[in-house]
This record gives C-alpha cells, structure tokens and sequence, in this order.
C-alpha cells in the first residue's frame, strides 16, 4: 500500500510538471509557423546572410534589381519597366580577372567602364533611335599602349594609338 501511495504521488507530481510546461509553453504566441511568403511592410536587419542570389521585384513580378554571384564572379543588375524582358540594363560585375560597369543592352552596346589585368577603357555606342548600333567611341589601354578609336555611322573605323 505504501509503494501504491508514492507511485501515485510521483505520477501526480510528473502531471503537474508537464500541465504546468505545456501552460507556460503556450503563454507567448508571437511566433508563429506558417507555409508559403508572406510580406513584410518593414524589415530592419544589422547582418544579413544570404546563401542565394537576391532580386528585387516590381508590384507587377517584373525584375528590377537582381544581385547574383558564383565562385568567380558577382553581378548587380538594375532593369527599367519591363523587366528582365527589356534590352535595357544597368550593370556592375567584377571578377577576378577584372570588371565592368555600364548601361548595355543585350549586344553590349552602350556605355561602359572596363577594367582588367592588361587594360581598361571607356566606350560609347549609342543604344536607341536612328544610330542605334552605328557610331560610337573608345578610350583606352591595352598592355602599356593607349588608344582612341571611333566608329563613323557608316561603319568605318579610325584608331590611334601611342
């Protein structure tokens, strides 16, 4: 009858340690788990890590910013309306090997800063209009040598070189 006793009050003492766990457990509700996205009006954050490429998205799901990089290079990308979808980007990317910042669009012309181990340079090719894809200028260095080159309408090139 005694050993019935003391089993009964330890098996009362473990249910009201496991009442009183499951009450103090549930007391705080501002965490919840939930599936899928949510959005978030304001977000404050003093160390991000991100283990994927970022984009930024337009109300519409068009892509705006995307930020992306691998073992050799990283990229920034700004897109106007349109999107991803547009010819139109403004672009920094850098490697080990050099880098380049510009306003392109998927033929590379445009405006742009290049830089690298045996040069850089500057060049100009206009993007929209009549002249799209005719014309254009390049200022720059290749291994020591400096040049300035132009690109006529018409397709004819002049270069000097020092």
């Amino acid at each position: 009858m005694l050993r019935l006793r003391e089993k009964l009050k330890y098996m009362f003492l473990v249910g009201l340690l496991a009442f009183a766990g499951f009450i103090l457990g549930n007391m705080n509700n501002d965490t919840k788990a939930e599936l899928g996205s949510d959005t978030i009006d304001e977000l404050t954050v003093r160390k991000l890590t991100v283990l994927e490429d970022i984009a930024v998205m337009a109300d519409n799901g068009e892509h705006r910013v995307v930020i992306s990089w691998n073992e050799l290079s990283g990229q920034v990308s700004c897109y106007g309306p349109g999107g991803m979808d547009v010819a139109h980007r403004a672009a920094l990317l850098v490697g080990q090997l050099g880098g380049i910042a510009g306003v392109t669009d998927r033929n590379a012309s445009g405006a742009s800063l290049t830089f690298g181990l045996e040069g850089g340079g500057v060049t100009i090719f206009p993007i929209e209009g009549a002249l799209a894809g005719k014309g254009g200028a390049a200022l720059g260095i290749d291994k020591g040598d400096g040049f300035v080159s132009t690109i006529d309408k018409l397709g004819k090139l002049r270069s000097f070189k020092q």
